[in-house]
């Protein structure tokens, strides 16, 4: 029997920023492909018979009307803007990221009605996130990049306070600073992990970032190690993939990434906490 899902294509260099928004569509059914380049895209668009494309590069757009005339655009670019229908270049939409998830399925649901699941999707309860650093404005940027993602940030100041607080909190991971007065970092997660084992992923975010520092944290039970000043998108791909409620397409992506980044493999981490 032929897939009758809807067929949307992600094409940016940079996945990490909308990929909730992906796995809502799964979710509701939708197959969503990624791309992060144009030659990857055109060459999935031709293989899987793809019906949107969401793009974020307006050259492109040109490129893709011209070469598959029936597919539907969403364009959408990191500026101000309100959002229109059908304007320019023949797009569905042209708006200003991000793009809400509601926005997106109605959207789609005026182009190709039915063809999504618009119904409650059971979720997860969102992941608690245990932050440990004595810098407060680094912990309050934390816990707002956090929660706009849909995680449950638990900052801590004290090091100390934070092994207390493991057992009433449940942690899914923990992002810990190096340098802190009384305990550093990579005592911290010595501790934990002689208590917890592999049961709680470790990140490593810090300003000390030398070959031999990150060896340290990683001989001290680190998961992955991002140094300071850290892009929010590269700290939200450790994050989501060690505590987020991913799909399989976007896990298998993330574990892609990491090897080439020095993370622990999840499926390790996994095996060991369950061997």
């Amino acid at each position: 029997m032929a897939d009758k899902r809807l067929v949307v294509l992600w094409v940016d260099e940079e996945l990490s920023r909308d990929r909730p928004l992906r796995v809502e569509l799964r979710r509701r059914g939708a197959r969503v492909l990624m791309a992060r380049s144009a030659e990857r895209a055109f060459e999935l668009s031709e293989l899987f018979a793809v019906q949107v494309v969401v793009l974020f590069d307006e050259s492109l757009a040109a490129h893709f009307r011209s070469a598959f005339p029936a597919m539907e655009i969403i364009l959408l670019t990191s500026g101000p803007g309100e959002g229109l229908q059908g304007v320019g270049l023949g797009l569905l939409y042209s708006g200003s990221r991000p793009l809400a998830l509601e926005t997106m399925l109605v959207l789609l649901d005026a182009a190709f009605p039915g063809r999504l699941d618009r119904g409650v999707v059971p979720r997860s309860p969102p992941a608690t996130v245990l932050c440990v650093d004595d810098d407060p404005e680094m912990l309050r940027s934390l816990s707002r990049l956090l929660l706009r993602r849909g995680y449950r940030p638990r900052p801590l100041s004290d090091p100390l306070a934070a092994l207390e607080t493991i057992p009433q909190v449940s942690p899914d991971l923990a992002i810990l600073d190096v340098t802190m007065p009384g305990l550093d970092g990579c005592e911290l997660a010595r501790q934990i992990r002689s208590v917890y084992r592999n049961l709680i992923p470790l990140v490593m975010l810090s300003a000390r970032s030398s070959g031999a520092d990150i060896a340290a944290g990683y001989q001290h039970g680190a998961n992955a190690y991002l140094s300071k000043p850290c892009p929010p998108d590269r700290l939200m791909d450790v994050v989501d993939y060690y505590a987020g409620d991913l799909d399989i397409e976007e896990f298998e992506a993330l574990e892609s990434e990491g090897k080439s980044r020095g993370w622990k493999s999840m499926g390790a981490v996994r095996s060991e906490v369950n061997p």
